[in-house]
């Protein structure tokens, strides 16, 4: 045997080898074409369901927000048209290269379950209890823990969103078609209180902010000494009616945190001066509390029933009044504690937020 020759027997044995690998590559490519195609399938899968989940959440949001403000005696989350708000924006979105639709649940309607796949397209008005999180139909007497919310499920399946999702390569292991959907709650609460800061030193008057909340467009009105009982200055607090008090109040709000029950004093006689120090926010929209309406024109303590923004138009210093009109459409984001909102109360909500 010449040096760095193979000897014939090994020469065999590895040809042998070569052999049984290439047959084992030949018998295991169709599993391996399969996996790869399976793969395809399932990448295209997670896509769509994605896109169910992401329409789902998108309609739960919108249809949350606009269930406030309130309408109606007594004042009421507007179901319709958070419900309507929920339908149309799922319907300007896509899934499998197709449009999207659900259907709208009458107020009062049964909260269907949360499923992997939900078995029906809808927009459910619902209240989202924080205390042990749950949906609860609308037709419960709502608690101090019951927010308004919106629960949105679309569903791929039959009859609904142009049916299951079929599939390219695992029908061949018996799957032609995948049941799919996508689910979402979202919640609109209302702040219990107030961090240091946050508040300007005016008070609304609750029953004005029934009447004009909701109005679009908005209401104009004055609040101050010469303005009738829309709203009053405020010292939170405490009961300090200088001048040099009030205008540290106006430069950076509240001293102390504020929350619902809380008492503050009412100051009707607030100096023309404080007038012109609130002119620096005119073209601001600035939260401030809700009262009784018997306690605005009266020197002296009263609870605080809610928050409410009001977006500040102009000031007059000579008239002694600011004025302005309630933001229906202003997020209060820095509230401390969210929940449900004080009964007879219209306070501006929390921006909503998807609860699962």
């Amino acid at each position: 045997m010449k040096n760095g020759e193979i000897p014939k027997k090994l020469r065999v044995s590895l040809g042998n080898q070569q052999g049984a690998a290439a047959l084992i590559i030949v018998l295991m490519l169709p599993v391996f074409l399969g996996f790869a195609a399976l793969a395809v399938d399932v990448g295209y899968m997670m896509a769509v369901k994605a896109q169910l989940n992401n329409a789902a959440e998108a309609g739960a949001l919108s249809g949350a927000r606009a269930l406030v403000p309130y309408t109606g005696t007594p004042p009421q989350p507007n179901w319709a048209n958070g419900t309507l708000q929920a339908r149309q924006t799922v319907e300007r979105n896509y899934a499998d290269k197709q449009s999207l639709s659900v259907s709208e649940a009458s107020p009062g309607a049964a909260v269907p379950s949360l499923a992997a796949v939900p078995p029906l397209s809808q927009a459910t008005p619902c209240y989202y209890r924080l205390s042990d999180n749950i949906t609860r139909p609308t037709s419960i007497t709502p608690q101090a823990t019951d927010v308004p919310a919106m629960q949105v499920t679309v569903a791929k399946t039959a009859g609904h969103n142009g049916g299951p999702l079929p599939m390219m390569f695992a029908n061949i292991l018996g799957y032609a078609t995948v049941n799919l959907g996508g689910q979402a709650v979202a919640m609109v609460s209302f702040p219990r209180g107030m961090p240091v800061g946050a508040l300007f030193p005016l008070a609304a008057a609750e029953t004005y902010v029934t009447q004009y909340l909701p109005r679009n467009p908005p209401v104009s009105f004055k609040i101050g000494s010469g303005a009738g009982s829309y709203g009053q200055w405020t010292s939170f607090k405490v009961n300090n009616n200088s001048a040099s008090y009030v205008a540290g109040l106006i430069s950076s709000g509240n001293p102390s945190s504020l929350n619902l029950n809380d008492n503050i004093d009412i100051q009707p006689g607030v100096k023309a001066s404080n007038y012109g120090e609130a002119a620096s926010h005119v073209g601001q929209t600035v939260v401030i509390p809700l009262v009784n309406p018997s306690d605005i024109n009266s020197a002296g303590p009263t609870p605080v029933l809610g928050f409410v923004a009001f977006h500040i138009e102009a000031v007059s210093q000579g008239g002694k009044y600011i004025q302005g009109h309630y933001d229906k459409d202003f997020n209060i984001t820095n509230a401390a504690g969210v929940g449900g909102s004080a009964p007879g109360t219209l306070s501006t909500p929390n921006p909503p937020r998807l609860v699962n």
